[in-house]
């Protein structure tokens, strides 16, 4: 007989994910930004000193990130990609005997962190389209199931909604027990959406690595108040964050001069990839960022026919959406592969 695991992890399966294109797959299954990282971060990055040990709570960041954000410095809290934080988001404030609540279609990984520690997952879903949460259903919610999270992607993550600011903060007066968690990884990537300040029982998850394109870096952030961040921090292990990586998130701090000029060309391609994709058929729901959502018939067969027409494409079933395609945007000498790959699921589909 061997030791058995806790209940909660014994048959929990891994979420699917983008990003994993096989060779000679043009992968538009990401959304992190198509244009090329700024070079000196790639240089900070390599000249990295690996033969010590990093900081063990990634001070040098923190200390950047507090200045930069207005908050204090116990209030910052950095991960191996935000994602880590989400998890430990969980650790800290779900478990057993608690729920999180998820505005849904959503990134997987809320739901999976919190079952993970032990807590239930109630889902408040957004009627589509235009993909739009009511913030009455919500406050009523809150009101009846009282739970400890509540994630909100914010632009949302596959909806390209955004949930109103005065929403936001209309939930977390009517819900002071639950910590309500902002996830902004592609908000810097997205027109005309100003960011969260976090305050009170509100924090904000941030990413360094969409808009500079380096999603291999791993690097997110979470700011907040010092009193619940020191709890995040606490279920993190030491030296979580490489010494590569706080090289390389040092110098892209000093590069979010770039963002606006990043942001204005990500648009540009997007509206140029849209138009590529009508063309070719299909029908385009939403788009913001870089993303575009496609309506299909069935995702994942659409999904298994798009890489053997050579693009990876996203499926949205794991995202509550079976019938979406999310597909990134890529810069225009992929543009032309992506309307003949369509064209030639569209007629094997038909």
């Amino acid at each position: 007989m061997l030791p058995s695991p806790r209940p909660e992890l014994e048959h929990l399966e891994p979420t699917p994910h983008g990003g994993d294109a096989a060779p000679g797959c043009v992968d538009f299954s990401t959304g992190v930004s198509p244009l090329p990282p700024p070079e000196a971060v790639l240089e900070a990055f390599r000249a990295a000193d690996v033969r010590r040990y990093p900081h063990p709570t990634a001070l040098p960041l923190r200390e950047r990130l507090s200045a930069l954000h207005g908050v204090p410095l116990d209030g910052v809290v950095v991960g191996n990609g935000s994602v880590e934080i989400i998890w430990a988001l969980a650790r800290a404030f779900a478990g057993p005997g608690r729920s999180a609540l998820v505005l849904t279609p959503a990134f997987a990984e809320y739901a999976q962190a919190v079952r993970a520690s032990g807590a239930t997952v109630e889902a408040l879903a957004a009627k589509e389209p235009p993909f739009e949460w009511s913030p009455e259903e919500l406050l009523a919610t809150l009101h009846r199931q009282r739970p400890s999270l509540l994630f909100i992607c914010r632009p949302s993550n596959p909806c390209l909604s955004v949930f109103p600011m005065e929403a936001i903060w209309a939930a977390a007066a009517a819900a002071p027990e639950t910590l309500v968690v902002v996830d902004e990884a592609y908000q810097p990537l997205f027109e005309a959406v100003p960011s969260v300040h976090p305050e009170g029982n509100v924090v904000v998850l941030r990413s360094l690595t969409k808009v500079f394109a380096l999603p291999g870096l791993r690097l997110g952030y979470l700011l907040g108040d010092p009193r619940l961040v020191r709890a995040v921090r606490a279920a993190l292990p030491p030296w979580n964050v490489s010494a590569p990586a706080l090289a390389a998130g040092r110098v892209a701090l000093e590069c979010l001069g770039q963002v606006d000029a990043v942001r204005t060309e990500v648009t540009r391609l997007r509206e140029a990839q849209e138009e590529t994709l009508t063309e070719a058929g299909a029908r385009v729901d939403a788009t913001g960022g870089t993303f575009l959502l496609c309506r299909v018939p069935e995702a994942r067969t659409f999904a298994t026919a798009a890489v053997h027409a050579g693009i990876r494409v996203r499926d949205c079933t794991s995202l509550g959406l079976p019938q979406h395609i999310r597909v990134g945007v890529r810069p225009e000498a992929d543009h032309p592969l992506l309307r003949a790959a369509w064209r030639r699921v569209r007629e094997t589909l038909e």
